[in-house]
């Protein structure tokens, strides 16, 4: 016999009842434990005298509408009192998701108010995947570099540009990345991204000269050229080009970052510009598809609306965000001149075009095939 999936809820304790919060009265009568009593009990529980969870027993025997509330207001109360006397913490393994919703939880601006489902159809839209070599542009703490990162797995070359001599992926010391995963990434100064600005000389010394140093003197100078092999490395990896995608989030116009970079994208690959703003992106888009470098140019905006769903009844949550940004996205091509002689020569193409030949062509290669027996 089939059996249907029994779908477990988290709410599935709560009973339905009668009971509702329009008698309760909110105020400090309802509680008979005095301040100096609730802070007495909290001092024990501090010196591991009595259990926080008879403090808040107390509390709530104490409570003489607590048996008037509904259980989800039960539940509730229960909830702050667990919060203001229990010091408790759960460790949470740091994956983007959480990352993600912990930052435009707390800090929104820190992340440019991208939110996580934005942020998956940036990864989606931009096809990101392992063994692939992608260009970035991120001013959000390394949210989206570190997005690229774990999507790549370790596998391929992503090449990320910067403001100022160092940059501030805050958000990728978090992540925990093993080393595979971190080599892959080369950064790149805006200052230098200009090929005509010259390389950053080193005066590299004799093993006598390195011999000669003293230990600190060694360390600092490994430092150094080592710094400085990663900057060379970085910039020829720019300069070589052939990049399977765009990345950008910048305080910058979109369109003066395109005709900068797309130069160095390979053809047929995606191009993504994320901002919180739709109005920066129109004139992106009216650019992208003016121009002969792209196609299918489009700004799309994605909607997450979160549920409170118990017994009886389910509506939003009071208190979401309006928006998590916008996406234009576009792919880039590259424009060749039409060559009229250019033609489909497959054979196993039935729908191949046959040039026609007329009687003076076909006398001609008549003659050429003769002369070419004798």
């Amino acid at each position: 016999e089939i059996q249907p999936v029994r779908h477990v809820s988290k709410h599935e304790s709560i009973e339905e009842t009668d009971a509702n919060n329009q008698t309760i009265i909110d105020n400090g009568s309802v509680q008979k434990l005095s301040q100096e009593e609730v802070l007495k009990l909290k001092e024990k529980g501090l010196k591991g005298e009595l259990a926080t969870e008879e403090i808040i027993k107390m509390m709530v025997d104490s409570h003489s509408e607590f048996e008037k509330k509904t259980e989800y207001s039960k539940a509730k109360y229960i909830a702050r009192k667990k919060k203001k006397f229990m010091k408790v913490f759960t460790p949470i393994r740091p994956t983007l998701n959480s990352i993600t919703d912990y930052f435009f939880t707390k800090n929104p601006d820190k992340i440019k108010n991208l939110r996580i489902d934005t942020l998956s159809q940036l990864l989606s839209l931009g096809n990101i995947h392992a063994n692939s070599k992608l260009l970035v542009i991120d001013d959000t703490q390394g949210l989206i570099v570190s997005s690229l990162l774990e999507r790549m797995g370790g596998f391929g070359q992503l090449v990320a540009l910067h403001e100022g001599d160092f940059h501030n992926y805050d958000i990728l010391r978090y992540m925990n990345f093993p080393k595979n995963i971190q080599n892959i990434l080369h950064t790149v100064p805006f200052a230098l991204v200009d090929p005509s600005i010259p390389e950053e000389t080193f005066e590299a010394l004799s093993d006598e000269a390195f011999a000669a140093l003293g230990t600190d003197q060694k360390r600092a100078y490994i430092r150094r050229k080592t710094s400085w092999e990663y900057k060379v490395n970085s910039r020829k990896l720019l300069y070589e080009g052939n990049f399977d995608g765009l990345i950008i989030s910048s305080s910058y116009q979109p369109e003066t970052i395109l005709k900068e970079l797309s130069q160095y994208l390979s053809g047929s690959r995606p191009v993504v510009v994320y901002s919180f703003s739709k109005e920066v992106l129109l004139t992106a888009a009216y650019w992208m598809r003016r121009s002969k470098d792209f196609l299918n140019a489009d700004i799309t905006e994605s909607s997450l609306r979160e549920y409170q769903v118990l017994p009886g009844r389910m509506h939003p949550h009071m208190m979401m965000s309006c928006g998590g940004g916008y996406l234009l996205s576009g792919l880039r091509v590259i424009d060749c001149p039409y060559d009229p002689s250019l033609k489909r020569t497959d054979s196993n193409d039935r729908r191949t075009k046959k040039k026609k030949i007329t009687v003076q062509e076909q006398v001609t290669v008549n003659d050429q095939e003769e002369q070419s027996k004798e």
